[in-house]
């Protein structure tokens, strides 16, 4: 029935807004069956191979696992009797087999070896998706940051107005970001992407002295890490996975904050140019609805975050009632995350830098946040802390109906220290850049570095 779904992520109203395409697809039932059958498929061949099982029996089982037509109401009815989806699964596999298949499918599987392997597989996808996401945002920013390099702005710190930069060291900050994220991708890529093969107990009793050969096989064919000792109660690496998440979101987030807040009326730097976002009351209105949602799904990301070290909460060789819990956050931590790179992708390709209202809100403080500058100026002469003093008295008396060079021009004791030049040269912005190139050009060779790491697709 059209409009009864209840979450976010399969509303017709809501779910564009919330998921990722290619990562809904790496998430959904239908890739999660695939992943089992593959697993089913590829153990029964290792066993051939091993000759635990005979090879009739492995091509038989291949087959079975190739032409399945799944009959999803009974496979969700037995689900819900049964309290997870693998035996209805097997059963379903062996009832449309033949007697080789009915004999030797899951020889020596557990439930939880699909989970886990299952999981690790598309977790394997997810993390070659998001990585390629990572470097698509990654080169927008890099983009714009070298074209921004001499924008000059107000550099604002505590939400006040501080000294000079410019909107391309700002971008520079955010590549800096996700260049260290694209690392930890590749790092977090051989443990989030480890599978399980153990038996009832993990002890591969049922496969006997074949157990670790048939492990090991099977991970390599499935291309997965293959574990090292017992995992069976261990969730650490998949913690670990939606943690990271929380840091790319805290990225993202920072680009949102800061677009908001300098497409605010009074600031009017930036303006998100997707379109869209009007009001319902206001004609002239628009908001920044991009920004809003990767705020929006970086919220719920830190929500996951938070919360995944739940599944950790195991006993004894392991425990269910927890683990249960990476069936929804898991793929909904990958659905934020894939969507909030998509989002923010968008936000900075489509991002209108107004580079002249940037150099014309100097004047909102008088141009009194070259203080700093007129300060190092004067310490030449002076000292430092003399140099300090003699500005922060002079401003701290101004009334605001001059700008700070003719604040400072107009007292005796600065003008008898600084020539016009000197002075001039002090109050412009671009005199106070420091290394504002050199520092955007490590951001950008940093970048191009990690670009070189593993390459995933």
């Amino acid at each position: 029935m059209r409009g009864s779904q209840s979450s976010v992520f399969d509303s017709e109203l809501y779910a564009s807004l919330f998921t990722q395409p290619e990562m809904k697809a790496i998430w959904s039932d239908e890739n999660l069956i695939s992943c089992w059958l593959r697993f089913e498929s590829t153990v029964a061949s290792v066993q051939s191979d091993l000759g635990i099982i005979p090879p009739q029996a492995a091509e038989e089982i291949a087959a079975a696992c190739a032409t399945l037509t799944l009959n999803w109401d009974r496979l969700a009815g037995e689900t819900r009797s049964v309290g997870m989806p693998i035996k209805p699964l097997i059963d379903q596999i062996a009832d449309a087999g033949t007697p080789l298949v009915k004999k030797y499918l899951h020889w020596g599987c557990t439930t939880q070896d699909l989970l886990d392997t299952g999981l690790a597989m598309r977790l394997g996808q997810t993390l070659t998706l998001l990585r390629r996401q990572v470097i698509t945002l990654g080169e927008v920013l890099q983009a714009m940051a070298v074209a921004h390099k001499r924008s000059v702005m107000v550099a604002r710190t505590n939400s006040v107005d501080a000294s000079a930069t410019t909107w391309g060291l700002q971008v520079s900050g955010y590549l800096g970001e996700l260049t260290r994220h694209l690392r930890r991708l590749d790092n977090l890529f051989a443990p989030a992407t480890t599978g399980l093969f153990g038996g009832a107990v993990g002890n591969l009793a049922s496969v006997g002295s074949q157990g670790l050969a048939t492990r090991n096989r099977l991970m390599q064919a499935l291309g997965l890490t293959c574990p090292s000792g017992i995992m069976n109660a261990s969730q650490d690496n998949v913690v670990e996975v939606v943690q990271c998440f929380a840091l790319i979101h805290g990225t993202l987030c920072r680009i949102a904050n800061d677009v908001e807040t300098s497409g605010r009326t009074s600031i009017a730097e930036l303006r998100e140019g997707e379109g869209g976002g009007g009001s319902s009351a206001m004609p002239h209105k628009t908001n920044p609805r991009a920004s809003n949602m990767i705020q929006t799904l970086a919220r719920m990301g830190w929500m996951y975050a938070s919360g995944a070290p739940n599944l950790l909460d195991q006993q004894d060789v392991r425990a269910a009632s927890v683990r249960v819990l990476n069936w929804t956050l898991v793929p909904e931590a990958a659905l934020c995350l894939s969507t909030g790179l998509e989002r923010g992708e968008r936000l900075i390709r489509h991002l209108e830098v107004d580079t002249v209202k940037m150099r014309d809100n100097f004047a909102a403080s008088h141009h009194f946040i070259m203080s700093e500058s007129v300060a190092m100026k004067l310490a030449e002469k002076v000292g430092r802390s003399e140099g300090y003093n003699l500005v922060k008295a002079i401003l701290s008396q101004a009334d605001g109906s001059q700008d700070l060079y003719h604040s400072l021009r107009s007292c005796p004791t600065i003008s008898g220290l600084l020539t016009e030049e000197e002075l001039s040269q002090a109050c412009d912005p671009d005199s106070w850049l420091g290394c504002n190139d050199a520092l955007i050009e490590e951001a950008v060779s940093e970048f191009e570095s990690a670009l070189a790491g593993r390459d995933r697709g």
